[in-house]
């Protein structure tokens, strides 16, 4: 293993021994920047949002590299092996955080005009990635870190909509319950509804272009004895390429709000994010899969992912191009055995590097 191999993992498990879930990623954020001032970035700067951000290389092609900083909540304990990296935000997502910082480094004499971000509050409610969408700064390209492997490239996310419903009846004595409506028996009703919307909404054996609605918090009743006159519940709803949040957001309203029989139903939607497929054909997934062939000599794979993630509200406010890559097992994120595998590491900087030098060769530049 090289020297340079060694800092490289050095400045990851350094990164892990910090503690920095959603709307605590100060201390990652100026440790971050020092570094980023070590290895050459300029105008390092810590922005309103939390966001720590520094440029390198010169060139008319301009290309943000952008991970984020924060993880779930939760500590662990960072532990390296030979073959591998243990920690929190192992894999979501502070090594493809490092990897890009690194990769833009290396690649600072290719002709690019490179800004590394490294944003906060991912996991939240993305106010980073909002931040940095809101800047007069434009981007020819935008690579965000998220794990799935150095072989591997993601250019789609579903969209996201949160949605809270509110269900209100006269409510009334448990034990008479044939008298009186109960809440959260209408509450099952809509979520009967729901569940018939997002069957109707199923693409067979594709869950990136389908709707999934999950219900994930759901509180009901008052006391032990009492039919339920307020039922409280949050849903997740993920929307696949094609179908905007304000169609689905009317459906849904169509189908479950309203005032009758003294059962009144309010649905109060959260700010939606809409979904993101990159061109396969684009210049820049076609410089990562030659990078992936060049430095790996492996078949890359295209990746369309069921979640959503920044690259989502960037491309949709910014008009780049844009694509997620980074090493780590997905499956390992927010989970105690999030871990990154040193060689996954190791390469992903080596493709994200090489990508960026082709991105220039393929423009003539």
């Amino acid at each position: 293993m090289s020297g340079s191999d060694d800092e490289a993992l050095k400045l990851l498990v350094d990164s892990l021994k910090i503690y920095s879930p959603t709307k605590e990623e100060g201390e990652l954020a100026a440790f971050l920047a020092d570094g980023m001032r070590r290895l050459g970035y300029s105008r390092v700067r810590t922005d309103g949002a939390g966001n720590v951000t520094g440029e390198v290389g010169k060139g008319k092609p301009r290309l943000l590299l952008c991970g984020h900083m924060d993880t779930v909540p939760g500590k662990l304990r960072v532990r390296r092996t030979r073959d591998a990296v243990y920690g929190r935000g192992a894999a979501d997502a502070k090594s493809p955080l490092c990897a890009l910082l690194l990769a833009g480094v290396r690649a600072a004499d290719s002709g690019v005009r490179i800004t590394f971000a490294g944003a906060t509050e991912e996991e939240g409610d993305g106010a980073g990635v909002e931040a940095l969408a809101k800047r007069g700064s434009t981007y020819d390209y935008a690579v965000f870190g998220e794990p799935s492997g150095a072989e591997r490239i993601t250019i789609g996310y579903r969209g996201r909509m949160g949605l809270r419903v509110v269900v209100r009846t006269p409510g009334g004595h448990a034990g008479s319950p044939w008298a009186h409506r109960s809440a959260f028996d209408e509450f099952a009703s809509v979520l009967g509804r729901l569940r018939e919307y997002e069957a109707a909404h199923q693409v067979q054996g594709d869950h990136f272009r389908s709707v999934s609605v999950s219900p994930t918090l759901v509180s009901a009743g008052s006391y032990q004895n009492v039919v339920p006159g307020l039922c409280d519940a949050t849903f997740d709803v993920r929307l696949p390429p094609g179908l905007l949040s304000a169609k689905v957001l009317g459906d849904i309203r169509s189908m479950v709000e309203g005032s009758r029989d003294g059962v009144e139903v309010e649905v109060f939607p959260g700010p939606p994010t809409e979904a993101y497929e990159a061109d396969p054909g684009s210049r820049l997934v076609r410089a990562f899969q030659r990078a992936i062939l060049l430095r790996l000599g492996k078949r890359p794979s295209l990746v369309r992912k069921t979640g959503t993630g920044d690259m989502n509200t960037f491309a949709r406010k910014k008009g780049a191009a844009c694509v997620t890559y980074g090493p780590g097992p997905s499956g390992t994120s927010h989970t105690d055995g999030e871990v990154v595998l040193v060689r996954d590491y190791l390469d992903s900087i080596e493709v994200a590097g090489e990508a960026i030098g082709q991105l220039v060769s393929m423009s003539g530049g």
